[in-house]
């Protein structure tokens, strides 16, 4: 991997998580066609949008062109762009042939928000350091998905396949309803909590909002392990915000910045 000019070496190893944790999510988008569940969904999805079958193709290999560059170079400022501009651009593609994608269980486009986070920070990380306005795009990217998801269908918009999990899970002997209100709750107050907390206890909730990141998607796609290779990321899209959360963990609480890309505790 080209080493980040300028960048102090104490940052490189978040350079390096910032920008595989980007790429994971191109890589695997565009990796995943080899499965028949992946582009059946996908060929599916073209097919309401009147476009032809081999556009899923293309998309997949430039998908993969383009983890490998976003893994392997510095953050460009058109590589960002462009990374922006897409991810926005599928984000309303999706939003406008499919609204309820907007408040889905799995955040299928609310985890768009920290993804875009993530790459705005690897662009800043490179040029800036760990100055006051990257932490703070990278935890408001980061809580966002909390507040989101336990705001939207878990309180707001509980929709029958998630009760049904709840259900299926066997953990959970009360009405699942309620228990989705709670758990949603829950989630809401992290994220707020990862706003307004600073220093050791920060820390400390990002590590273990890293370890549900872990935990959950493990949990639900037991059941339905297919998750994994959804053309629309509901589980991949985990892998970057993971690594969003443990950069967060590091680098989140607040520090003394003496000049650009040199912080001391």
């Amino acid at each position: 991997m080209r080493a980040a000019a300028g960048v102090p070496a104490a940052d490189r190893l978040d350079v390096a998580l910032a920008r595989w944790g980007i790429a994971s999510i191109w890589l695997l988008t565009g990796a995943l066609v080899v499965h028949p569940f992946y582009r059946r969904v996908g060929l599916e999805f073209l097919g309401r949008l009147g476009l032809p079958g081999w556009l899923m193709l293309v998309a997949c290999a430039g998908e993969i062109v383009l983890g490998l560059r976003v893994g392997l170079g510095k953050a460009s400022t058109v590589l960002c762009a462009l990374q922006v501009a897409g991810i926005a651009f599928f984000t309303a593609v999706l939003a406008c042939e499919q609204p309820a994608l907007l408040v889905h269980r799995f955040g299928v486009l609310t985890k768009n928000v920290p993804i875009v986070a993530l790459v705005l920070v690897s662009w800043l990380i490179e040029r800036e350091g760990w100055s006051a306005r990257a932490r703070w795009i990278l935890r408001s990217g980061m809580a966002a998905i909390w507040i989101t998801e336990g705001l939207f269908p878990k309180i707001l918009f509980q929709g029958q396949d998630e009760l049904a999990t709840v259900v299926a899970s066997g953990l959970v002997p009360g009405d699942p309803s309620r228990f989705l209100v709670f758990m949603g709750a829950c989630q809401v107050a992290s994220g707020i909590a990862a706003l307004v907390l600073d220093g050791r206890a920060l820390r400390m909730l990002l590590l273990c909002q890293a370890a549900a990141l872990v935990f959950l998607p493990l949990l639900v796609s037991w059941q339905d392990p297919l998750l994994w290779v959804h053309p629309f990321g509901p589980m991949t899209k985990n892998l970057p915000i993971l690594a969003g959360t443990i950069l967060a963990a590091r680098r989140g609480p607040s520090a003394r910045f003496d000049a650009p890309g040199q912080a001391t505790a």
